[in-house]
């Protein structure tokens, strides 16, 4: 997979560039921050993704390799192949057999030629454009299971599709349609908004007028000495939200800190020492759901802190009663072939165990005529389990409420 460069202003960061006009001129004084490892390995599912389409391979191929990331080692495994064949699977649907249509892996674009005030564009996963109906169709693959990205009003895509027209200007394009693919997320995996050409150039305006306010927050940063403090500048152009929760500079966001130690209701006594309002059995049900709306925001951002000090204190910093120590990881073998020779005496039923291949590595083995002959068989011997309850926003999640009524609320008093 080619190394993405990134633009001053990245169409992955245009929604939180939009609402926290800020946030560009924050950023710009994070040093680069360790890959994680869910960004490994969406790394890692993009690369297989992308190498699929290419070469015409199936993803369960990939099953058992390892990629080397940035920062870490991804073995590929079941549950990256089956995200990636989704994926794969819908671009090569939506592609179809037409010699007509075309189809771009990874096409970088720019935006150049609006003349924003700064370098801005990106890379979109796969675009294509279906002849029959003048459709042009922006792809993206998300890869994370904990937040469902929604495609309808997504400033991403929306970017993206403003690239692709741009980018392809000998097509005759009739409608506009960004698609998000995330197998992750649970049901409705595939989502998408189509939208006329006409629509997102007025939508342009709005992104201009967004990347001019950036700029003038850049610009009234260069400023914060004297006259303008740190705080002045913050309160005027800095704004907390959903926006903030991959922001590299939430750590350091006066913003994200005002926001958070509110939300958790902490203040400071007269020794310094960091007090909480209310204990969360004293909370009523309304206050808890307003709690619960930010507590993301509050965890996202004490996440960052940590990440910053834990970096700072490798760089050589200290932190006042902080240490690092190492990490204990699980036992493992010196050298396996070395195992092996020595264990050898051993009864092999002690030492090795033969298994069960994977559902995707079955079905890679049936081919595609004898997997429909045996999909009722699978289908009998396989099962996805439930293994607990989440409790998320309703307007978060496209899975069906489950009924409580196992536990007795601690706001509500027991009879008996």
């Amino acid at each position: 997979m080619a190394g993405r460069s990134h633009s001053t202003w990245s169409a992955s960061a245009t929604a939180r560039n939009w609402g926290c006009p800020g946030a560009l001129a924050l950023c710009a004084k994070v040093p680069e921050q360790p890959e994680s490892e869910a960004a490994a390995w969406g790394t890692a599912c993009h690369e297989v993704s992308e190498d699929c389409l290419r070469e015409g391979r199936d993803p369960s191929e990939w099953i058992g390799r390892t990629i080397r990331t940035k920062e870490h080692s991804i073995e590929v495994d079941e549950e990256m192949a089956e995200t990636a064949r989704a994926y794969v699977d819908y671009v090569r649907g939506r592609f179809g057999a037409s010699a007509l249509n075309v189809l771009h892996i990874e096409q970088r674009f720019s935006l150049k030629a609006l003349n924003p005030p700064f370098d801005a564009g990106g890379t979109a996963d796969a675009v294509v454009y279906h002849a029959a109906d003048r459709r042009l169709e922006v792809i993206d693959l998300k890869g994370g299971r904990g937040v469902v990205v929604e495609a309808e009003g997504n400033k991403q895509l929306r970017t993206y599709a403003l690239g692709a027209v741009l980018a392809n200007p000998a097509l005759d394009v009739g409608t506009v349609q960004v698609t998000i693919v995330q197998p992750r997320a649970g049901r409705d995996a595939i989502r998408s908004e189509e939208f006329d050409p006409v629509e997102l150039m007025e939508w342009t305006s709005d992104l201009m007028q967004a990347m001019r306010s950036s700029a003038l927050a850049m610009e009234a940063y260069g400023e914060v000495t004297g006259e303008v403090s740190r705080e002045e500048w913050a309160e005027t152009n800095l704004h907390a939200g959903e926006h903030c929760r991959f922001c590299p500079a939430r750590a350091i966001c006066p913003e994200q800190e005002w926001a958070a130690l509110e939300v958790a209701g902490v203040w400071f006594d007269d020794l310094d020492r960091p007090q909480l309002k209310n204990a969360p059995d004293e909370l009523d049900p309304a206050r808890l759901a307003r709690v619960l709306d930010a507590a993301g925001m509050v965890e996202d951002w004490l996440n960052a802190v940590r990440a910053l000090a834990h970096n700072l204190a490798q760089a050589g910093t200290e932190i006042p009663g902080y240490v690092l120590v190492e990490k204990i990881g699980r036992r493992r073998w010196k050298d396996e072939a070395a195992a092996e020779v020595a264990l050898s005496d051993l009864p092999d039923d002690v030492v090795f165990e033969t298994k069960l291949r994977s559902i995707a590595q079955i079905e890679k083995a049936l081919g595609a005529k004898r997997k429909r002959e045996f999909e009722g068989l699978l289908s009998s011997l396989v099962e996805t389990p439930v293994t607990g309850l989440n409790l998320v926003r309703s307007d978060k999640t496209t899975r069906p409420a489950v009924k409580g009524g196992s536990a007795h609320s601690l706001l509500t008093p027991v009879e008996g």
